[in-house]
């Protein structure tokens, strides 16, 4: 992806650049289970707070939308996927519905949504 300068410098207007690159955030993990972990509302989040039982839950999407999210604390962080959905876990397929991804700690990883009942997510190095 482009940078929004780089956009806008094409002539995309400069808001448009943003809601396309997206807006990073920063969310605190909360809760033990999927009905109250923090609500993932934007596209590139870091995460703080992370104590191997908090987490945040993905957003309701539209196929082919993904979030970036980045670990920033000492624990593994609970990823959760919409109520209904799964996260593909690598080596065992492609995971069970409203079960939780383990994001290891200072990992970054990226979470696409394939349908409306799966997520892949790709974990950077």
């Amino acid at each position: 992806m482009a940078f929004a300068r780089e956009m806008m410098g094409g002539g995309v207007p400069a808001g448009m650049a943003q809601a396309i690159n997206g807006q990073g955030t920063s969310l605190a993990a909360t809760g033990s289970a999927q009905g109250d972990a923090a609500l993932v509302q934007s596209c590139v989040t870091i995460v703080t707070a992370a104590d191997g039982t908090t987490g945040v839950i993905l957003p309701a999407s539209q196929v082919g939308d993904e979030c970036w999210i980045f670990n920033n604390a000492g624990s593994t962080l609970k990823v959760y996927p919409p109520s209904g959905a799964a996260i593909t876990v690598a080596g065992t397929g492609l995971g069970s519905a409203n079960s939780a991804f383990s994001h290891l700690t200072y990992k970054c990883a990226i979470y696409k949504c394939q349908s409306s009942t799966q997520w892949f997510v790709n974990v950077t190095a």
